[in-house]
C-alpha cells in the first residue's frame, strides 16, 4: 500500500466452465494485521475464517497483506505460497468444504523477490496464487510487479479470479480475467484515507468505490474485503485510517452487502459480512460486451506509449459546453433543429462547445431496414447544413449525429463542426448493436480529433458505452474529451452509481455508472447529451463526468430533468497532482500483458489462452512450442 511504503522510506531509510455453479453464500472478512508478526496474524485469521465457515460461507475473502502486514524489514516478515498461512487455511477448507482467499507479501524462495500476492485454498488444499500487477508508486519499494498474468481457477463453485487493491486502477486488469470466463472476483483490499492536511492525501482513492461501479460494467460477482478502523503501526510511529466498506456485489451491480465506512472521527472495528451470489445468473451487460467487442480495433493496447508520447496534449483548455437536452419531435428534422437552436439561444452565458443527443434531428425514431432510406442523409445534406448554420451562428464547436448514406451504405455517424461550420472530423459508429447490424455498416476506425480550442476529442455513440475497451483505447490515444451523443432510456442497460455510503463524497455518488467509469478510466472529461429522461430519473440525464470524483473536487454535473441547454464549465489538464491522471494511467499500465484483448476470439491463440487459464505464457501450442 503506497502511503505506508512511502512512510517507510522516511522512517526506515472464456471458455465457459463445465461446472454447474449454483447460489453460494460468501463472506468478506475485515481484518487488521499486526505488523511484523506473521504467526499472530495467522492465528487471528484462523479464528475469523472459522467463524465465517461455521456460518456457512463457501468462499471467504480477506484483505490485502492480511497475513503479513505492510512492513517487511526482513524475509521473516513475509511468507511463502504455499507456506504457513496456506497450510493453516487448508485445515479449515478441508473441514468445511469451502474456499478461502488470503492476501500477503510473498517471499519467492527461487528468485528471492517479494510479491504482493493472494492465495486461493480449497477443499483439496492449496489451488493457486495471483501476484499484484498494478503497483502504486510506494509499493515499488517493497514488492516486484506480478509475473503470473491474470489466472482464473476452476472450482466447484465457479471460476474464481483474484485482483489486489490498486489493480483496480487499470481497466484491463478486470477485462483480462473476465475474458477467461471469471464468474467470481475475489479482491483483497487495503484502502485507507489520509487527512487532507497530510501531503499524502493526494493519493487517496477508493478501490471499493471503483469496484462498485466496475462490477456491473464488466458483469462479474465481486467479493471485496478491506481493513477497517484506526490501525497503529508503532514501528514507524504512525496511525493509519482504513475506510472499511467491504462489499459483495452481484454481476448486475446490485450491492448485496456492505460494511459501514470507517472514518477518522467515527472509526469502527472490522466486521464480517455475508451475502448469497448466483454464478449461474448471466449478466446481460457482459453478454453484450463479449458479443459486440471488436478486438481488431484495439491494437494500440500492445504499444508502449510511455514515458514520452507525441500525441499527448497537455494544454489547459477552458471549456464552456452546452449539453442540449430536449424532447424531440420524432422524425421532424426541421422542428428539432429549430428547438435545438431555441434552447441554445436561451442560454445567457458564453460557450465554445455544444453537444447534441444521438440522431440529433431525427429524434427517437427506431431505425430499421424499412425506414432507413427515409431518414439517412449524406454529409452534404440538410441535417449537416442545419447543424453547420447553428455552429456558425453561435461561433461554437458543435457535435451532432445522424443516420448517414454513403456510397450505397448506411452508417450511424457523428460529425464534429468548428465555429465556422467546417467539419473537424467524422466518426462512424464502430460497435453496432444487434438491431443496427440489420441495416447499418460498422465504421472501422477509432479516431481522436485534434483541435486548438478543445484539445483532443473522441466520440462514443449511444450504447457504445457498453464496450469498456473503447475507454482505454481513447485514453491511450490521449483524448482530453469524450463526447457521447445518447438516446438512453435508463432501462436497456446501465444504472445508477451506487457506491457504499461514506467512501466518497455524497455529491460524487451520483450519475450513470458507465458514463462515470468512462471518465475515470480514460482520464478524459466525458460529456453526455441525452434526450429528456421523462421517467428513469436523474442518472439518465445529460451530464459532465470528471476524472477523479472521489476527491470531491469535480463530482458529476448533472442536468435537471427539463428541456434545456445545460452548461458545464471546466479546464482540461488542471488537476494533475492527484492519485491518477492520464499520464500516470498510461505510463504504469502493464502493456506487456494486454495482448489477449487484441486477439481474434475465434482464433487458436485466444482459445488456448482462455482454456489454459492459469498460464501466463501466451499460446505455446499455437506457436508450436509444445
Amino acid at each position: 500500500m503506497k502511503k505506508i511504503a512511502a512512510l517507510l522510506l522516511t522512517f526506515l531509510v472464456l471458455s465457459p466452465a463445465t461446472i454447474q455453479a449454483a447460489e453460494i453464500k460468501v463472506a468478506a472478512v475485515e481484518f487488521n494485521p499486526v505488523e511484523q508478526n506473521v504467526q499472530a496474524n495467522i492465528d487471528g485469521i484462523v479464528t475469523k475464517v472459522t467463524t465465517a465457515s461455521q456460518n456457512g460461507a463457501k468462499l471467504i475473502v480477506l484483505p490485502e497483506v492480511a497475513v503479513t502486514g505492510w512492513i517487511i524489514a526482513s524475509k521473516k516478515d513475509s511468507d511463502t505460497i504455499p507456506g504457513k498461512a496456506t497450510a493453516a487455511m487448508e485445515k479449515i477448507t478441508k473441514k468445511y468444504n469451502n474456499y478461502v482467499v488470503i492476501g500477503l507479501y510473498e517471499n519467492d524462495p527461487v528468485t528471492g523477490l517479494t510479491h504482493n500476492a493472494a492465495a486461493l485454498i480449497g477443499p483439496q488444499g492449496y489451488i493457486g496464487k495471483y501476484r499484484k500487477n498494478q503497483l502504486p508508486p510506494g509499493d515499488f519499494e517493497t514488492a516486484t510487479p506480478g509475473n503470473l498474468g491474470f489466472p482464473v481457477f476452476d472450482t466447484e463453485i465457479g471460476r474464481i479470479g483474484m485482483l489486489i487493491c490498486f489493480d483496480d486502477s487499470r481497466l484491463q486488469s478486470l477485462l483480462l480475467p473476465s475474458l477467461r470466463g471469471m464468474d467470481i472476483l475475489a479482491m483483497p483490499i487495503g484502502s485507507d484515507a489520509m487527512p487532507k492536511f497530510e501531503k499524502a492525501s493526494i493519493g487517496n482513492h477508493s478501490t471499493i468505490g471503483n469496484i462498485a461501479t466496475l462490477s456491473p460494467w464488466i458483469g462479474v460477482n465481486t467479493i471485496a474485503a478491506n481493513q477497517a478502523g484506526l490501525v497503529r503501526i508503532p514501528q514507524i510511529q504512525f496511525v493509519d485510517q482504513f475506510v472499511g466498506g467491504s462489499s459483495i456485489m452481484g454481476s448486475s451491480g446490485k450491492q448485496l452487502a456492505s460494511s459501514k465506512a470507517s472514518t477518522w472521527t467515527k472509526p469502527r472495528d472490522p466486521q464480517i459480512i455475508y451475502a448469497t451470489i448466483d454464478t449461474a445468473k448471466k449478466s446481460d451487460q457482459k453478454e453484450f460486451w463479449l458479443k459486440h467487442r471488436r478486438p481488431e480495433l484495439y491494437g494500440i493496447y500492445n504499444l508502449y506509449k510511455a514515458p514520452d508520447d507525441p500525441a499527448t496534449n497537455n494544454s489547459q483548455n477552458q471549456i464552456a459546453a452546452l449539453l442540449v437536452q430536449y424532447d424531440p419531435v420524432n422524425g421532424d428534422v426541421n422542428a428539432n433543429a429549430k428547438k435545438v437552436d431555441g434552447l441554445i439561444k436561451a442560454n445567457p452565458n458564453g460557450f465554445n462547445l455544444v453537444v447534441l443527443p444521438f440522431n440529433s434531428f431525427v429524434g427517437k425514431v427506431v431505425l430499421n431496414k424499412e425506414n432507413i432510406a427515409q431518414y439517412a442523409e449524406s454529409l452534404d445534406g440538410k441535417s449537416v447544413s442545419l447543424a453547420a448554420d447553428i455552429a456558425k451562428k453561435y461561433k461554437t464547436y458543435l457535435l451532432f449525429s445522424m443516420p448517414e448514406l454513403k456510397d450505397g451504405k448506411y452508417y450511424e455517424t457523428a460529425i464534429l463542426l468548428d465555429f465556422n461550420g467546417k467539419q473537424v472530423g467524422v466518426y462512424r459508429k464502430s460497435h453496432l448493436n444487434a438491431d443496427e447490424q440489420k441495416w447499418a455498416t460498422a465504421g472501422n476506425d477509432l479516431p481522436v480529433f485534434s483541435t486548438n480550442d478543445l484539445g483532443r476529442v473522441a466520440i462514443m455513440l449511444n450504447d457504445e458505452v457498453r464496450i469498456p475497451e473503447l475507454t482505454e483505447v481513447y485514453a491511450l490515444n490521449r483524448a482530453n474529451l469524450i463526447l457521447i451523443p445518447a438516446m438512453y432510456d435508463g432501462k436497456a442497460y446501465g444504472g445508477e452509481v451506487n457506491i457504499p455510503k461514506g467512501l466518497v463524497p455524497a455529491a460524487s455518488n451520483r450519475g450513470m455508472y458507465m458514463w462515470f467509469d468512462i471518465a475515470k478510466y480514460s482520464q478524459a472529461y466525458t460529456l453526455v447529451a441525452n434526450y429528456l429522461p421523462k421517467e428513469s430519473g436523474e442518472f439518465a440525464a445529460s451530464a459532465l463526468y470528471s476524472l477523479v470524483p472521489e476527491e470531491g473536487f469535480y463530482p458529476p454535473n448533472i442536468a435537471p430533468n427539463k428541456e434545456m441547454a445545460h452548461q458545464v464549465l471546466f479546464e482540461t489538464n488542471l488537476k494533475n497532482n492527484l492519485w491518477i491522471n492520464q499520464q500516470k494511467l498510461v505510463v504504469a499500465r502493464r502493456w506487456d500483458q494486454a495482448t489477449p484483448l487484441t486477439l481474434d476470439p475465434q482464433g487458436a491463440c485466444f482459445k488456448e489462452w482462455q482454456k489454459d487459464s492459469t498460464n501466463p505464457e501466451m499460446c505455446p501450442k499455437a506457436a508450436g512450442k509444445r
